[in-house]
């Protein structure tokens, strides 16, 4: 008797959880889908202004989030750089390759991702890029906000250039080049020729419909597994009432 209470109360506990659980990561998805759609209408508005000077963007970026917004402009770029670590672009491993851009009538250096280059065969290898002294982007993307990825791995700062790094932490970058950054990063979209960089940033991987047909799906599970257990209930009921 006692044995078939606590499994009873098991289960129940079991079939709470589970509902409870799936319940709430449904409502998470739908929490992501708002953010997704608020973030797709801001790419929007921002694609709707075109492709703007660099001197012109900098007004909006210093007033208001600017994620998104197009840019171009000339510049000279550093001959040292980054190569941010664990990318993955088409199956291949490799790393996203960073640069500060100067340009011109600018006091502040700008990062820039020129994109994905892939890794030699051996890991105590890096890619060698030759950067040329100058640089034209007819169209980059502005990111704001935390540019800083989840890592597993400590930071450590490696010597000597170029540096592999883990994340991007802008004031580390500015210590370490004795340059000042400004707080954001551009993504370039075409390629540079010569540098052998594919630019690949999408500012919404995954679309707010996407996120909601996942809630429905966690919902949909509670669901199931509330119905599979009053079913389960009342079949052990009816057997108990037969003995």
């Amino acid at each position: 008797m006692f044995t078939a209470k606590l499994s009873a109360i098991l289960w129940i506990g079991l079939v709470i959880l589970a509902v409870t659980v799936c319940t709430r990561l449904g409502f998470w998805q739908l929490e992501r889908a708002e953010q997704k759609q608020q973030r797709q209408q801001l790419l929007d508005s921002w694609s709707a202004q075109g492709v703007m000077p660099l001197t012109k963007a900098l007004r909006y970026i210093e007033s208001e989030d600017a994620t998104g917004l197009q840019v171009r402009f000339d510049a000279q770029l550093q001959s040292e750089y980054w190569l941010l670590d664990n990318q993955v672009y088409q199956g291949r491993v490799g790393y996203d390759l960073l640069v500060l851009a100067l340009a011109p009538g600018s006091s502040n250096w700008l990062l820039v991702n020129l994109g994905f280059v892939p890794a030699p065969s051996q890991r105590n290898e890096l890619p060698t890029i030759a950067l040329p002294s100058e640089l034209t982007l007819t169209q980059a993307l502005v990111k704001e906000g935390p540019l800083a990825q989840f890592t597993l791995s400590e930071t450590l700062v490696e010597q000597g250039w170029p540096k592999r790094i883990q994340e991007i932490v802008i004031t580390q970058m500015s210590e370490q080049t004795r340059k000042p950054i400004y707080p954001f990063m551009v993504y370039a979209q075409d390629a540079i020729d010569g540098i052998g960089a594919t630019p690949h940033y999408q500012p919404v991987t995954m679309s707010a419909d996407k996120h909601k047909a996942y809630a429905w799906q966690w919902f949909l599970i509670a669901l199931a597994a509330l119905v599979i257990a009053l079913s389960a209930y009342w079949r052990a009921r009816r057997t108990h009432a037969a003995t």
